[in-house]
């Protein structure tokens, strides 16, 4: 009687062992098969005429497996007999034994972080992505993903220290794929960003791959930024005393370009700047509200525009 074995963990190994293993015609020597754990092998008893099988682990009937396959993730020496129509049974065939590996275990981790520095709308800014290898083994097919919010635009992408990085604009997603990671190594990318409005930005990348992984804890990572606007005073006080003397606008020197127009309750414009530097005082104007215009823009970007009153006391 001929035995066939055949194993699968992934379906590259299933491919691997289908053509070493399967249809392997037994011989007098034993067969051994190697798994890891958490994967199963099958194997295939093969006898013409057989009816019904019975099969053995380590010299012990499998209760409830009379059927030509069998499947097993468990070590020890495996054989089987057939059985004919007639109730017949067959020699026994010769020995396969499995032996199951312990589980290849990867703890991948991954951190994102973006540039420390203040960032305000349509401004360009980093994120760093690093993925790291904290072991016991060394970890294969990792697949790094990273969905940028809609308040971001993606400016570059630099090649990452290790794999290849893509990105999918339909949904807005970066693709970074690593095929070998050691154990203890790391691997870094850089992303180059624009933010679009203000407010409170998050982002978050995950990774994985394919090895077992103890510590799911550490493969997202969200950062969280804060894209600040212009923040614009609704009362300064220009009366000598060395505090709040001008119209000071804060972040306004983030931007390339500005222009600054006040006009005063009639519609008269009383001051206007196209490069203003935060030094209106109000001089030879009387106390009073103001509507102030103030645009500000990056480079060739649309302009932004920044509309309200100011209270002049002295």
């Amino acid at each position: 009687m001929k035995l066939r074995i055949s194993s699968f963990l992934s379906l590259a190994l299933l491919l691997f062992f289908i053509q070493t293993a399967m249809g392997h015609v037994a011989s007098d020597e034993r067969q051994t098969i190697t798994i890891r754990q958490g994967s199963s092998v099958v194997l295939y008893a093969s006898s013409a005429g057989a009816a019904s099988y019975i099969w053995y682990k380590d010299g012990i009937l499998v209760q409830g497996q009379n059927k030509p396959k069998l499947i097993t993730a468990t070590a020890g020496i495996y054989k089987v007999a057939a059985i004919n129509k007639l109730g017949c049974t067959s020699d026994i065939s010769d020995e396969i034994e499995v032996i199951v590996l312990p589980q290849l275990s990867a703890d991948v981790a991954i951190t994102k972080r973006s540039e420390s520095k203040i960032v305000v709308s349509d401004q360009v800014f980093e994120y760093y992505l690093n993925v790291r290898n904290n072991g016991s083994d060394d970890a294969t097919q990792l697949a790094i993903k990273d969905a940028l919010p809609e308040n971001l635009s993606l400016e570059n992408l630099n090649q990452p220290t290790d794999g290849v990085a893509s990105y999918d604009q339909l949904s807005r997603t970066i693709n970074w794929n690593i095929p070998l990671l050691p154990n203890g190594k790391f691997a870094e990318l850089v992303i180059r960003v624009r933010s679009k409005q203000s407010g409170m930005v998050s982002n978050t990348a995950t990774v994985s791959a394919a090895e077992f992984d103890p510590n799911l804890a550490n493969n997202t990572s969200t950062d969280k930024k804060e894209i600040s606007g212009l923040r614009i005073p609704n009362v300064f006080t220009p009366n000598g005393d060395g505090k709040n003397e001008t119209f000071y606008i804060e972040h306004l020197e983030s931007f390339e370009s500005n222009e600054v127009t006040i006009i005063n309750r009639w519609g008269s414009t009383v001051y206007q700047s196209n490069h203003y530097k935060n030094d209106w005082t109000a001089t030879g104007l009387t106390d009073g509200t103001y509507f102030y215009v103030i645009r500000v823009r990056n480079g060739t970007a649309n302009w932004q525009d920044y509309k309200g009153y100011v209270t002049v006391i002295r």
